[in-house]
């Protein structure tokens, strides 16, 4: 499942609250596309979200087991759906950063990159993700 969230830092704030939210309290996990679309709206979360209200939704938290080493990692279809619509890398330019970056880099101009180093960011922003459990 896709969500696509507009990007201005309030609401990046808001969107990591919801997802707090749902870390204290699993109860409050949404269980259909429907049911995120209200807490995105009770939350003030402007973003999109693919598929039917109908469709199932399922929060998953990582394992906590110390005997398993889970390894999350995009499947093909996934993938390739972000480098198409959001990276882009055919094409030179920044990378697609959400603005709250801006905030760490105090302002800094965002570099221009070439085709590949864009190619070459988003593979090491799966690497990254996928080594530090999306935390």
């Amino acid at each position: 499942m896709r969500i696509k969230l507009t990007d201005d830092n309030t609401n990046w704030l808001n969107w990591g609250k919801l997802v707090n939210l749902w870390i204290e309290d699993s109860s409050k996990r949404p269980d259909s596309v429907g049911a995120l679309r209200q807490q995105l709206r009770d939350n003030t979360v402007d973003a999109t979200v693919e598929g039917t209200d109908e469709r199932a939704v399922v929060v998953q938290p990582y394992l906590g087991n110390a005997d398993t080493l889970l390894i999350m990692i995009p499947n093909r279809a996934m993938r390739d759906k972000r480098l198409a619509e959001d990276i882009h890398p055919e094409i030179p330019g920044p990378y697609p950063l959400p603005l709250f970056y801006d905030t760490i880099f105090g302002g800094a101009q965002r570099a221009l990159l070439s085709s590949q180093e864009k190619l070459d960011m988003a593979l090491r922003r799966i690497g990254e993700y996928t080594i530090n459990e999306c935390c």
